[in-house]
């Protein structure tokens, strides 16, 4: 099979004037063989870096996902979520206030599925170490994530219990010292086949690409933006640009910026510093508008509404919220 593999790898890496991008169904192909380890680790290096060295194009991504979705396992599509957010980046800079966001919309009884990885030795904060404190136990298995969302409203599942192949590319990075394309399926994988998917991302126009992958996809709506170290979460000292995707087709939006002071990098990064902001004990002026506009930009996705609209929804659900428990508590 690693013969037949090659063929792949010979189109994209024969040189500026030889090669040339995968076709959809070439790029399912491809990704299908890795997944299932029908090619030798040096081939799969090879393939992976060569596609990091152009970026891919949207019809690969459209290929690899569909790769990637037909080998989850069905109980995982079954779990009864209203919206799906991949959390892949990890943070650095703050904390995962995106987290309170989605706890708002638990706490108003709509399903919440997020799953992601780690990169080990990246430095990162990620949300699988923040849940448990918030009061989400991570899940151990589909199953177990459906009890959470039944009991919760809100479930996490990792990578590794989705789909370990892709985990493993994923953990690569410690290997190449480069992120590969395993992200950006993670991000765009929507594996409880929610109606509603969230994507953050950090770089320059992978919003653009995102939305088109999301065209290929009209059984979903998605919304996708460039998220706080590309995470999931906006950071309104600047303008955000929602991509919201609805029936194969990609329409934007902008969440204009806050009228605050920038805020500083957090220094400790201390999950106790979210739980007493959520009790209103504390106040941060960084999670001030990015809980709010992140929650803003989840409620544009789930009711279809104006930025207006949602703002004002964002604003009620916040004021509602149970202070006494932790946010994700049943």
């Amino acid at each position: 099979m690693s013969a037949v593999f090659s063929q792949y790898i010979k189109i994209i890496g024969k040189g500026q004037k030889g090669s040339r991008s995968l076709t959809r169904d070439e790029a399912y192909t491809a990704m299908k063989m890795v997944l299932n380890e029908e090619v030798t680790g040096d081939q799969r290096g090879a393939f992976l870096m060569l596609l990091r060295t152009r970026e891919e194009t949207p019809d690969e991504v459209i290929g690899f996902l569909q790769a990637c979705r037909e080998m989850l396992h069905p109980e995982v599509a079954a779990l009864p979520a209203s919206i799906d957010i991949g959390c892949y980046a990890g943070k650095r800079r703050q904390l995962p206030w995106y987290l309170l966001s989605a706890a708002c919309l638990a706490q108003a009884g709509i399903k919440v599925f997020l799953h992601g990885a780690h990169e080990p030795g990246s430095g990162r904060l990620y949300a699988s170490l923040v849940l448990p404190a918030l009061g989400l136990p991570l899940a151990g298995s589909a199953s177990q994530a459906a009890e959470h969302l039944k009991g919760q409203h809100a479930a996490y599942l990792d990578l590794e219990n989705i789909l370990p192949p892709l985990n493993t590319i994923i953990k690569l990075r410690e290997v190449f010292g480069l992120r590969s394309c395993a992200n950006t399926l993670g991000r765009l994988l929507n594996p409880s086949a929610a109606p509603a998917s969230v994507q953050g991302v950090f770089h320059t126009h992978l919003d653009h690409k995102h939305g088109k992958v999301n065209e290929a996809f009209g059984q979903f709506q998605s919304l996708c933006f460039r998220g706080d170290g590309g995470d999931p979460e906006v950071n309104s000292e600047r303008e955000t640009e929602l991509f919201i995707t609805r029936d194969g087709h990609t329409s934007t939006c902008i969440l204009p910026a806050s009228d605050g002071q920038w805020a500083l990098k957090d220094k400790t990064m201390d999950v106790q510093t979210m739980l007493a902001f959520w009790r209103g004990e504390q106040s941060h002026r960084y999670a001030e508008q990015a809980v709010q506009a992140t929650l803003t930009a989840y409620l544009t996705l789930l009711d279809n509404s104006t930025i207006a609209q949602a703002a004002d929804k964002a604003r009620q659900l916040w004021q509602q919220r149970d202070t006494q428990r932790l946010p994700f508590s049943a």
